[in-house]
């Protein structure tokens, strides 16, 4: 058996938490962070290349948040969040977030004169999704640098950078906002770490609270994670080490969220809406707030009394919200319509449960931040003092916390991953100094243990390799084939035309869109339901509620890329549909098929007449 034991090294951290020295201005953590970053930009760029060369974005929305920033510099209201080139002439109204749009049109503001709007587009393409890295990496390098050396730094940002959930969401090209809700949690995690003292419990409350408003702000996916931080601090005040925190978080999240509210979204749109921060939050926001300071102000002596007080607060506060927002109880998504989330909301696997994911990509949501829980069972039960043991507490309540809204939605397990960062790193310090001393081959034997702590889907991934070398298969089980679909190609050509009005399925749309001067009907976005709901009767229905739709929706172009999963999804679905007959190349006699982009490797008909 390998000693657990905290070696007496001069190479393993002390873990007296906290470590100013460690943490204080110019030390040797920062360096050692931006020397990991910068091999790790060399490393995804080069990873990245074909994808940048191509200009490929990871996700449609990526592709959509480059529209939002241009609209926004050629002119667009800065409270005007409609994309007016899907369903025009009316457009439909995004519920996303301007803060996320700040870094990307500064960046093109500043070089668009320098180097010429594309190749400025396209640096900050790049730059932006890596200085969100940086950030991470700075945040996750401070917060180690608290407890642990220099050594275990830089530990943790290859943790990081092995974490695929987290490390998928700061490539070049991924400049949508789940990147900076990974960076603003990490923030607020840095807070909870302050020092244990009333002062340092005020300053790690505001910046909680200021962490979470933001968050929040930008994805409204944030609430359970923004009550499970509040929930830590409230237990803080429970068992004894003060509600300041509390108190001062709950306060910074009202303040900020109303603060945020008026600067990105104004006065012009009061209404409730389930799907983004709106009054209705704002006020939830302001009477927790109240409720915080009304403890403070009482100061109980006695635990049930506060425990009262919380219920209290915490009743009014669902029955604010249950009273006047009842329709909010089923989600953002609740709008949708059963045809809609059936045929589209189902098969985004990142909305889903974390089993709804490939294995592969399963087992790490789940893995890496319960290697995260086991790393601080290890660290608790050798902390050296009380104090480091209540940390390592709150901290494992704030990770499962996460890892537990990461296995019901899995595109937030990426922030479970980040809070699991430097536990993990820490406990793999402890095993390399452990292995030391031991023999060769238990040494190797070790190492390969570290290696399935950093990646737990490793041996699921060599097991869908073998399996498609014994079947001959050209494609591994789990591991999504790119599509062969060159939207520049078909970009050139479509500009060639005049814009008109195209009728594609919904992923595809913003690929489109953003290369060209075209109109879409829908994209794969929540508020324009009526499009959606047009998109998808169309292509399940027959060539003629087809044709009935589409001319109702004005549309001249039809477009398929035949090789992503929505055109076959319709396919698995109606089988003798719209779609199945076009892939079939069984076409209407009101279409004509036309070889438009040639290479393209898409598929488009003209609507006769």
């Amino acid at each position: 058996m390998i000693d657990l034991a905290i070696p007496h090294s001069s190479s393993v951290a002390d873990s007296r938490a906290p470590n100013p020295a460690s943490a204080g201005p110019g030390a040797s953590w920062r360096v050692r962070v931006v020397t990991m970053w910068l091999v790790l930009v060399i490393i995804l760029l080069i990873a990245t290349s074909q994808q940048i060369a191509a200009v490929r974005f990871n996700d449609p929305d990526d592709a959509l948040r480059l529209m939002e920033v241009r609209d926004l510099l050629g002119g667009q209201g800065w409270f005007d969040l409609h994309q007016y080139r899907v369903a025009a002439p009316e457009g439909v109204p995004m519920h996303w977030s301007r803060l996320v749009d700040i870094p990307l049109a500064g960046m093109i503001a500043i070089l668009r004169p320098l180097l010429g709007a594309p190749l400025a587009e396209m640096v900050t393409l790049i730059t932006v999704p890596l200085l969100t890295l940086l950030a991470a990496l700075m945040l996750v390098g401070r917060l180690t640098a608290k407890f642990f050396d220099t050594e275990t730094v830089g530990i943790a940002c290859l943790v990081m950078a092995v974490a695929t959930p987290l490390i998928l969401q700061m490539l070049p090209m991924r400049i949508d906002h789940h990147g900076w809700q990974i960076v603003l949690a990490l923030a607020a995690l840095n807070g909870l770490a302050a020092r244990p003292t009333r002062e340092g419990a005020v300053r790690g409350g505001l910046v909680i609270g200021l962490s979470l408003a933001a968050l929040l702000a930008i994805s409204i996916e944030g609430l359970p994670l923004t009550a499970v931080f509040l929930g830590v601090l409230a237990l803080r005040g429970l068992t004894g080490r003060g509600f300041a925190g509390f108190a001062a978080a709950s306060a910074a999240l009202a303040l900020s969220s109303a603060a945020i509210f008026l600067g990105t979204r104004g006065l012009g749109d009061l209404t409730t809406h389930c799907d983004q921060i709106s009054p209705i939050h704002l006020a939830l926001f302001c009477l927790v707030a109240l409720g915080s300071g009304a403890i403070v102000a009482v100061a109980p002596r006695r635990w049930p009394v506060a425990l009262a007080m919380l219920g209290a607060t915490g009743a009014a506060t669902l029955g604010l919200y249950l009273g006047v927002a009842p329709q909010c109880r089923g989600g953002a998504f609740v709008a949708l319509d059963p045809m809609i989330h059936k045929y589209w909301y189902e098969n985004i696997a990142e909305g889903m449960p974390f089993w709804h994911s490939p294995l592969p990509a399963a087992i790490e949501m789940i893995g890496v931040p319960l290697v995260g829980l086991f790393a601080i069972a290890v660290l608790w039960r050798h902390a050296k003092s009380a104090e480091e043991r209540a940390w390592w507490f709150d901290h494992a309540l704030v990770l499962a916390g996460a890892l537990l809204i990461g296995a019901a939605l899995a595109r937030a397990s990426a922030t479970a991953c980040g809070f699991a960062v430097m536990p993990t790193a820490a406990l793999v310090v402890r095993y390399i100094v452990a292995l030391r001393t031991v023999s060769p081959l238990r040494r190797v034997a070790g190492y390969l243990g570290i290696l399935l702590l950093l990646m737990p889907p490793l041996p699921a991934i060599a097991w869908a390799r073998l399996d498609a070398l014994r079947t001959h298969s050209k494609t591994i089980a789990g591991v999504p084939t790119p599509s062969q679909c060159h939207y520049l190609v078909a970009a050139r050509a479509l500009n060639t035309l005049p814009p008109t009005d195209m009728f594609m399925p919904l992923d595809i749309g913003p690929d489109i869109l953003v290369r060209t001067r075209e109109r879409a009907v829908a994209t794969g976005h929540h508020r324009g339901i009526a499009g959606m709901d047009d998109v998808m009767n169309a292509f399940l229905g027959t060539p003629d509620q087809a044709h009935a739709i589409i001319t109702r929706r004005h549309a001249t172009l039809i477009a398929v890329c035949p090789d992503t999963a929505e055109p076959g999804n319709y396919k698995f679905y109606a089988p003798n549909g719209f779609m199945a007959q076009l892939l079939r190349g069984k076409t209407p006699p009101w279409l004509e098929r036309v070889d438009l982009a040639p290479g393209s490797n898409m598929l488009f008909w003209r609507v006769k007449g």
